[in-house]
Parts: C-alpha cells; structure tokens; sequence
C-alpha cells in the first residue's frame, strides 16, 4: 500500500507538467473549435373544434386523425394540401378536438405550410356541414308543404319540432387555437462550456495515466 502511494507520488511529481499542459491543451481546443451553425426550428401548431353534424368521420376527432394520417386518405380528403407530412404531428385533445403541429426550418414557411393545412380542411368540413343542413331544410320544407289529415297534424307538427330542432345543434368545424409559431431553441455549446469540458477531459486522462500503472504494480505484487 505505501509502495503503491509512493508510485502514485514519484508519477505525479515527475509528469505533472506534461499533464497540465494536456488538461491546458485540451480545454485550448474545445475553446477553438468550431461550434457548427446554430440551427433552430420552428414549430407551427393549431387546434381545431370539430364540428356537429353527424358525420362519423369528421365529427370523431380519433377517426379523423387516422384518416389524415394515411396518405391516401389525407389526399382524399385535402387533395390541393401540399406539405411536408413528415414534419406534420396530429394529436387529439378531446373526441372534439384535433391539433395539429407542424415543424419547418424557418416561421414563415412553419406558418404558411400548417395555415395552408388549416383552411383546407375547414374549407372541407364546411362543404359537408353545409349538405346535411341542406338535407335537414329540404325536409323541413317537405314537411311544411304537405297537407295531412287533422288526425296526422299533431305528428307533423312534433316531426317538425325535432328537425328544426336537430338544425339548430348542427355546427361546423372553428378554429379554437389560432395558427402560431413556437421556436424550439436548439441551443449550441457555448465556448467556456466547450473549454471546461476539454480540460475536465484532460484532468480524466491525466488521472487514468497516474494511477493505472499504479494499479497493474499493485496486481502485480498481489499475484507474486
């Protein structure tokens, strides 16, 4: 043991010179070296409220999210959408609601792409809200002019009821979150992170170069 402790000593003595200048070094060169150009991305993201018209795709926040998430069907439903879809992250808050993320190098086209995104799909949403309250007027309108017996009017009158009633529940699809831009900070090692981690380094090396040789005596004499 005190062999070893003295080993350990006449090293440290005799090379501590070298070894701060190494840990010096080190540090020198994580101080210089270039960090590479900063990238930071850009994520758009916005929510939608679906809407109330019985329509078991696009009213079902699950269903519509697997919809848009197969290609196919994404072209099906929003053919004149072109954006990056791998970029594109679709997520459900609630059976009502869907989010959608977009990230991009830069705000504009992050802003561009997911609002691109957004209109589209209210602009599709809009299109089938629009058929079944057509739907619900027509027969509304059917019902009002046809001439029924007085023992039928008491019907006539309730089905009435419940189709004007069912009308006005119908809703289409809001934005409930607007389009905006969120700036995922990827920041870059600063140079005193960079010179401090080259002389920890140095420091490490320079112990494992002291004390292995220490180690394998140690062996060494244990084995003997």
């Amino acid at each position: 043991m005190k062999f070893g402790l003295s080993l350990f000593t006449a090293r440290l003595k005799r090379y501590i010179l070298t070894l701060l200048v190494l840990s010096l070094l080190l540090g020198a060169i994580g101080w210089f070296a270039p960090a590479g150009k900063e990238i930071t991305d850009v994520k758009a993201e916005a929510t939608i409220l679906l809407g109330n018209y019985e329509n078991e795709y696009l009213n079902n926040s699950e269903v519509i999210a697997s919809l848009l998430r197969n290609e196919t069907t994404f072209k099906e439903y929003l053919p004149d959408v072109e954006i990056d879809r791998e970029q594109l992250r679709i997520s459900t808050d609630a059976p009502t609601k869907i989010s959608f993320a977009l990230t991009a190098i830069n705000e504009r086209e992050a802003l561009d792409s997911l609002s691109e995104l957004v209109t589209a799909f209210l602009e599709m949403d809009q299109r089938y809200y629009k058929e079944k309250d057509e739907i619900i007027s027509e027969s509304i309108n059917q019902l009002q002019e046809k001439t029924v017996s007085e023992d039928l009017v008491v019907d006539q009158e309730r089905f009435l009821y419940e189709l004007k009633t069912k009308q006005l529940t119908l809703q289409p699809a809001m934005l409930v979150k607007d389009v905006m831009a969120i700036k995922a900070d990827n920041r870059v090692v600063s140079q005193q992170d960079r010179a401090l981690l080259g002389v920890m380094i140095g420091i490490m090396l320079s112990c494992l170069w002291i004390i292995y040789p220490v180690f394998i005596k140690s062996e060494t004499d244990l084995k003997r």
